[in-house]
């Protein structure tokens, strides 16, 4: 499956461990069949969200090879590969192509900054020892992307994409412009999904998908349909449930704890990130039934549920 194809709505996993710490395959079954069953794009694996970086290099080749043989073919999954030792980044990058993963994507090192000729090197690295697209994590946060890194970054030969999580959706639309058509953008910023998309993004990627995908999937349908009321009453939806969720302490643990609003065990947190206790499950679930009274929009499964 071509890079192209990998579109849409796609989750940012958040991988599900057990109380000792441990990957839970059936966790990510429960995840998984509901999340496609609602029209995701695809999936990436094992980012942030999805505790890629928490995790020993064994523990991510395995947990990669159990949730793409739970997906089976279904979506398009694309796992995240860097890690702060570049020899092991071109391993995990080695072990992706062995799972049916259509592409890899990485960070430059998320303890050391490279310079701009080491960032190039990396990259280089990664793409020499594999024949899978690339797709650059560009974190604003971390330094600051312009379209002269990027068309340096486009002439490594796997180079074909970037995940772009920052809010200058001007520089993440320039880098598009420039780069043209067959170079995919991913919009990271779940805040501003349809800002992304506006902006040129081939899809959108975050950790929020994990919990409310059908409410993103149709704002966007409805952006491009031209309902652009339609759209903008969902986005602003989005929005008001990530408002909620961020009251309540640790946004993975906050997902996990509304997916069994809905009968998904979505499992724990590797340590040492907590879990939110029954008080604060009560009152999330109650504050997004108000919301859900407030806002008044179409059917999503979490508003159904609770």
């Amino acid at each position: 499956m071509e890079l192209k194809n990998y579109k849409g709505v796609i989750p940012a996993f958040i991988t599900p461990f057990d109380k000792n710490g441990n990957y839970s395959a059936n966790c990510a079954k429960q995840m998984i069949d509901w999340q496609i069953s609602t029209g995701i794009g695809g999936y990436y694996f094992l980012g942030s969200n999805g505790y890629g970086p928490a995790m020993d290099t064994k523990e991510r080749m395995a947990a990669l090879e159990s949730m793409c043989e739970i997906v089976d073919g279904r979506v398009p999954c694309v796992a995240h590969i860097a890690a702060v030792s570049g020899k092991d980044t071109v391993a995990l990058a080695k072990h992706a192509a062995s799972t049916g993963c259509i592409a890899v994507s990485a960070v430059p090192s998320y303890y050391y900054k490279l310079t701009p000729d080491e960032m190039y090197r990396y990259y280089s690295e990664i793409s020499d020892a594999i024949d899978l697209p690339l797709i650059i994590y560009a974190k604003t946060a971390d330094y600051t992307p312009s379209v002269a890194m990027f068309r340096k970054l486009a002439e490594i030969p796997n180079v074909k994409g970037v995940k772009y999580t920052g809010p200058s959706h001007y520089m993440m639309g320039r880098i598009k412009e420039a780069l043209g058509e067959d170079f995919m953008v991913y919009s990271g910023y779940d805040e501003m999904c349809l800002s992304g998309i506006m902006s040129g993004a081939d899809a959108v990627i975050g950790g929020t998908y994990n919990l409310y995908p059908d409410l993103c999937i149709r704002a966007i349908n409805k952006l491009n349909s031209g309902d652009v009321a339609g759209a903008k009453k969902d986005y602003l939806a989005s929005n008001a449930i990530i408002e909620v969720m961020f009251k309540y302490g640790n946004i993975q643990s906050v997902m996990r704890a509304a997916m069994s609003f809905m009968g998904i065990d979505a499992g724990y947190n590797p340590s040492p990130f907590t879990e939110i206790d029954d008080g604060k499950k009560a009152a999330l679930k109650e504050e997004l039934k108000a919301l859900k009274d407030r806002l008044q929009i179409e059917s999503i499964d979490l508003f159904d549920a609770i």
